[in-house]
């Protein structure tokens, strides 16, 4: 168990992100070395072992890598800053073009490129009895010649960075992947990289075409630009022909580098996930409810941190451990206050899960309606009825986790309030008049493509924490089916038919979801992985309420459940859902 302040969670986040850059420019150096031992290949065996030895061994070999690994470490500082801030919504083409021309980004594209041509370089700089890199003497001619091959290389490292950072510049949100059954670092770093092999290598392919294609056309006017800077001569066959192009050796280096590169990035995302996604426990219990300058922090603290979205995640995971797996520490949550005997970490953990689950599920259904009237739940729904006048008073009716006894006072209205009511009669003229300027200006076709909300977007926004979501729903779950044995207060039971209710909420939110047309546009990009959340939050919720239904099954008609609440469980009980 480890010991959390204010500023612990950061210090944890900061500590695995450095763990994951220093690993991740261990493993550079590894790529490195086998590169060159690649490059160096010989017919004899121990002059080729030898000469590898000799370059990863040299001073200059460590003089460029340092180069190199910093300029990683950059890279990865900057990787970082997605993982502890909250992704902004940006719901038009405009606000997405706009997020590409940021500081950061654009200094995300200047790392790109500059790591590109540096990794070109440091092969090259390491290459046998290669001192000069891009200009030497002439062997048939007096001066100073250009060795072409090796500019070719390094522009297309340029290029492989340039082509990279355009790729995926566009806004795309990353969602955290979790590993399902508990794996050490090593097995999930093997696992990710025997996938992600065969498509680093296929997808290398396309840059290095695009480039052998791009230095055709435009190889004389970029050859002649580099002597004219340079001062020097050419006295091999230029590049920039189909024959010389077609190189094996010249294009097979291309490849490599490229390739090198894409994995490169691609291994930084993966040491990232792996080390951030890690289990961590939380504490449980609070010293002391009553005292807001307590610096420690617990679970339910990490389950409401919602502008750091990894450590709410790690929050829900720890919580679904703890709930399926840990009875000592369900026997903390099941515990009353001495003195007092007041249940605060059980409400402090439903009502945080209760909030997210119900946040989430406004979240979907406001993606599916489709004008301001159907923005409203239907008054026949049993959420509108029973789970809205329920769930916020975990919000609001507690005082240091304790429901609130005194009744708030609604203050009457007198007739100096009518100035007040004059300016909000302005004010929302003003809006009005304001929303029909807007929806005339966005029904023009080509102003609603670049300014108008995307459907898609939206959705996948509202699933980007759908994992926690599943965590909490399966949490709750879990601990009320083994409340039955373990909670001797009861506990539980009181907060059960509000469980259902946010439970039955969400599946019904679900449900509206898959019956609108978002899911069954043109597949884009995103389309798989919004699918795959989507079908596990359906699984999620089921399976939450099967569980319920199923150890509840003998007690269900005595939890004073609702009759429309009842008439939706009934498939559940029926085993035909």
């Amino acid at each position: 168990m480890i010991e959390n302040n204010k500023k612990g969670y950061r210090e944890l986040l900061m500590h695995r992100m450095f763990l994951a850059i220093i690993s991740n420019i261990v493993l550079q150096f590894f790529l490195v070395s086998s590169l060159i031992f690649i490059t160096n290949i010989s017919i004899n065996i121990v002059s080729w072992l030898q000469n590898t030895w000799e370059a990863i061994t040299s001073l200059r070999m460590w003089l460029y890598f340092l180069v190199f690994a910093f300029i990683t470490f950059l890279q990865g500082i900057i990787y970082s800053k997605s993982y502890l801030h909250h992704p902004p919504y940006l719901k038009n083409r405009f606000l997405k073009i706009q997020k590409v021309f940021t500081a950061q980004n654009l200094l995300r594209g200047m790392l790109c490129i500059l790591i590109g041509s540096s990794l070109a370089w440091l092969h090259l700089s390491l290459r046998k009895s290669n001192r000069n890199l891009l200009i030497g003497n002439c062997s048939t001619m007096y001066g100073s010649c250009l060795i072409e091959e090796h500019y070719f290389l390094l522009l297309g490292g340029l290029w492989t960075g340039l082509y990279f950072f355009i790729t995926t510049s566009s806004y795309s949100l990353r969602y955290f992947h979790f590993t399902i059954i508990p794996q050490t670092k090593f097995s999930q770093f093997r696992k990710g990289i025997s996938s992600m092999l065969p498509t680093v290598a296929s997808i290398s392919l396309w840059p290095a075409i695009y480039f052998v294609i791009g230095y055709y056309f435009l190889g004389y006017h970029m050859r002649n630009f580099i002597l004219c800077i340079a001062s020097v001569q050419i006295e091999t066959k230029p590049l920039d022909s189909f024959p010389t192009l077609l190189n094996a050796s010249l294009i097979f280096y291309l490849w490599l580098y490229q390739s090198i590169f894409i994995l490169m990035n691609k291994t930084m995302a993966l040491l990232f996930e792996i080390f951030l996604t890690e289990w961590i426990p939380f504490e449980i219990q609070q010293n002391n409810v009553f005292d807001n300058n307590n610096p420690s922090m617990t679970l339910a603290d990490i389950l409401s941190i919602e502008n750091i979205p990894i450590m709410q995640h790690l929050g829900y995971l720890d919580l679904i451990t703890l709930a399926q797996k840990q009875k000592e520490r369900r026997s903390i949550l099941f515990t009353l206050s001495q003195p007092g005997g007041h249940p605060y970490n059980w409400n402090c953990i439903i009502g945080k899960c209760l909030e997210i689950i119900q946040k989430f599920s406004d979240e979907l259904i406001a993606v599916t309606v489709k004008s301001k009237e159907q923005q409203q739940l239907p008054s026949n729904s049993v959420i509108t009825n029973s789970t809205m006048s329920n769930m916020p008073m975990f919000q609001s009716e507690h005082t240091y986790h304790m429901r609130s006894l005194v009744t708030e006072m609604v203050p009457s209205v007198n007739e100096s309030c009518k100035p007040a009511e004059n300016e909000f009669f302005i004010y929302k003229y003003i809006k009005t008049k304001k929303e029909m300027l807007v929806t005339y200006f966005l029904s023009k076709p080509l102003i609603y493509y670049v300014f108008g909300e995307q459907e898609d977007t939206k959705l996948q926004y509202a699933l980007f924490k759908a994992q926690a979501v599943i965590w909490a729903a399966e949490a709750i779950s879990s601990l009320s089916v083994v409340s039955i044995k373990e909670d001797s207060y009861g506990i539980v039971q009181k907060d059960l038919p509000i469980i259902i209710n946010a439970l039955l909420a969400l599946k019904q939110s679900l449900d509206k979801l898959q019956k609108s047309n978002i899911l069954t546009k043109k597949p884009q990009n995103s389309d798989r992985s919004v699918k795959q959340i989507f079908s596990s939050l359906r699984s999620a919720s089921k399976r939450s309420l099967y569980r319920i239904t199923v150890g509840f099954e003998d007690y269900i008609y005595d939890l004073a459940l609702d009759i429309t609440v009842m008439e939706q469980l009934q498939p559940f009980l029926n085993y035909k859902e």
